[in-house]
C-alpha cells in the first residue's frame, strides 16, 4: 500500500475542494432554476414557498390565455423555436460529423499543405461569432441568397461545429492501432469493407461524441445565428427576446426540461461508451492478465 506524504495529502484535499467548488458553480444554478420553475409567484425567492405546476402548464399550452393572469407577463409559444433548434442542431451534428470524420481520416496521410490546412480547419473555433455571422450575411446578400436556417444558418453552424468534430476524431485516430486495418486488408477486405466493419465500429464512441457535441453547440448558438438565420427564430433568439421584457417561471420550466434532457443524453452516451470500451478492450485486458 502506497503511503502518501503530508504534502501529497494536502494537495489532494485542495484539488478535491477546488473540484467541488467547480461542480457547485456549474450545477447549483440548474438546481435553483429547476426549483423556481415550480412556483406561481413571478417575484419568488429561493427556495420557493408556493409550489405549483402552473409554469409548466403555460409552457405546454401557450394558447390558453386565461392561464396568463399576471400583468405584463409575455405570452410566448416556445415550441416552434424549439423545433427549429432541434432540427437545425440534428442536421448540423450529422453534417459536421461526416465532414469531421472525413477530414480526420484524410489527415492520417501526409500531403502538401497539411499543416496549413490543419490550422484553417481550426480557425472556426477562434473566429468571433458575430464577425462570422456578419460575413455569412454579407455573402448571402452578395449572391442574392435569402438568409434562412437551411441555407446560411446551416452553413454557419456547420462551420462552428466542424473544428470540434475534427479534433474529436483526430484524438481517437491518434490512439488507433492501424495494424487492425492492415490485418483486415491482408485477409482480403476492400477499403470500404475495412472502413465499414473495422474502422467505423471502433470509432463509434467518437461518432457519438461528435454528434452530441455538434448538437449541443448548435442548439445554444446565438451570436452566429443572430444574423445568419434571417427571419427564422431559434430557441436562443426567442429566449433573449423574451427575457429582455421579463423573466418568468415559464422560462425556468423550459430550462429545467432542457437540462434534464441534456443530462439524459450524456448518461446514454456514457452507457454506450462504457459498453463499447468493455467490448473492445476487455478481451485484450484478459489476455494480458493471463
Amino acid at each position: 500500500m502506497e503511503v502518501q506524504t503530508r504534502g501529497q495529502r494536502i494537495f489532494k484535499f485542495v484539488s478535491m475542494a477546488f473540484l467541488m467548488l467547480v461542480l457547485i458553480a456549474l450545477y447549483a444554478p440548474l438546481l435553483v432554476m429547476t426549483s423556481l420553475s415550480f412556483t406561481e409567484d413571478q417575484t419568488s425567492t429561493f427556495p420557493p414557498e408556493n409550489l405549483s405546476l402552473i409554469s409548466y402548464e403555460k409552457l405546454l399550452h401557450p394558447d390558453r390565455i386565461e392561464l396568463f393572469t399576471i400583468a405584463g407577463e409575455p405570452i410566448t409559444d416556445y415550441w416552434a423555436p424549439l423545433q427549429l433548434s432541434l432540427l437545425l442542431g440534428a442536421l448540423t451534428a450529422v453534417v459536421a460529423t461526416v465532414l469531421g470524420l472525413s477530414a480526420a481520416i484524410a489527415f492520417r496521410q501526409q500531403f502538401r499543405g497539411r499543416n496549413s490546412l490543419f490550422f484553417v480547419l481550426l480557425l472556426g473555433m477562434i473566429a468571433p461569432g458575430i464577425v462570422v455571422g456578419l460575413g455569412i450575411r454579407l455573402l448571402a446578400t452578395a449572391i442574392d441568397l435569402e438568409p434562412r436556417w437551411y441555407t446560411t444558418g446551416l452553413l454557419v453552424h456547420v462551420g462552428w461545429t466542424l473544428p470540434f468534430s475534427f479534433v474529436i476524431f483526430m484524438i481517437f485516430l491518434n490512439r488507433f492501432d492501424r495494424q487492425i486495418e492492415e490485418a483486415a486488408s491482408m485477409l482480403g477486405a476492400t477499403a470500404l469493407q475495412v472502413f465499414r466493419h473495422v474502422t467505423l465500429p471502433i470509432l463509434r464512441p467518437a461518432v457519438l461524441a461528435s454528434l452530441l457535441f455538434g448538437f449541443t453547440l448548435s442548439f445554444d448558438e446565438l451570436q452566429r445565428s443572430a444574423l445568419a438565420l434571417g427571419q427564422d427564430v431559434s430557441l436562443p433568439r426567442a429566449l433573449v427576446s423574451v427575457t429582455t421584457i421579463r423573466v418568468t417561471p415559464v422560462v425556468y420550466s423550459l430550462g429545467a426540461i432542457i437540462a434534464i434532457a441534456s443530462l439524459a443524453l450524456v448518461l446514454v452516451y456514457l452507457v454506450v461508451f462504457e459498453r463499447d470500451a468493455k467490448k473492445l478492450y476487455a478481451p485484450a485486458t484478459a489476455k494480458d492478465d493471463e
